[in-house]
């Protein structure tokens, strides 16, 4: 759709251009800066982000001190990880969190009720073999009143990473 879209617009300039007399010199200096700070930026644009996505597997990575905080409207996934990948920077972790109502404490997780879900993504800068802390903000609408024991889980959807950059 972009495509079409750019060719109408470059048919409207070209026509332009050819009813206008007095503007071809201008134009055509003006199209020529454009077409070659496209050319500049598709050449030098960082990565889709599709690429970016699950260059790190997740054995790669250790989180630690994982918590969730609930706040009158938000909740915090905090805690702190670290980058095993020899070759990649992990920029970011998404997460699904599921907030549970459980019977008891130890009742296992499958047992329970989810009362509430969201994804979020941490964004952050872990190169090879750092630690870094993380923060991800997350909505639970509609909570129903508990009736046993609230208890939370997490799990890691994807990571994102970007080539280390040679210096």
């Amino acid at each position: 759709m972009v495509i079409v879209e750019i060719f109408v617009i470059l048919s409207l300039y070209i026509y332009a251009l050819f009813r206008l007399p007095e503007m071809r010199i201008a134009g055509t200096i003006i199209a020529v800066t454009l077409i070659g700070g496209l050319v500049y930026y598709t050449v030098t644009a960082p990565s889709a982000p599709e690429e970016e996505l699950n260059r790190i597997a997740v054995s790669e990575i250790a989180l630690d001190e994982v918590d969730l905080v609930q706040g009158p409207r938000v909740a915090t996934l905090s805690g702190r990880v670290v980058n095993s990948s020899d070759a990649y920077t992990l920029t970011g972790i998404l997460f699904t969190v599921k907030l549970y109502d459980c019977a008891a404490q130890d009742t296992p997780l499958t047992e329970c009720f989810i009362i509430g879900e969201d994804d979020s993504e941490a964004r952050f800068s872990a190169p090879p073999g750092q630690l870094r802390a993380f923060d991800a903000t997350l909505l639970f609408n509609d909570l129903p009143n508990v009736e046993g024991v609230q208890r939370w889980g997490y799990e890691v959807v994807s990571l994102r990473a970007l080539e280390l950059l040679e210096r």
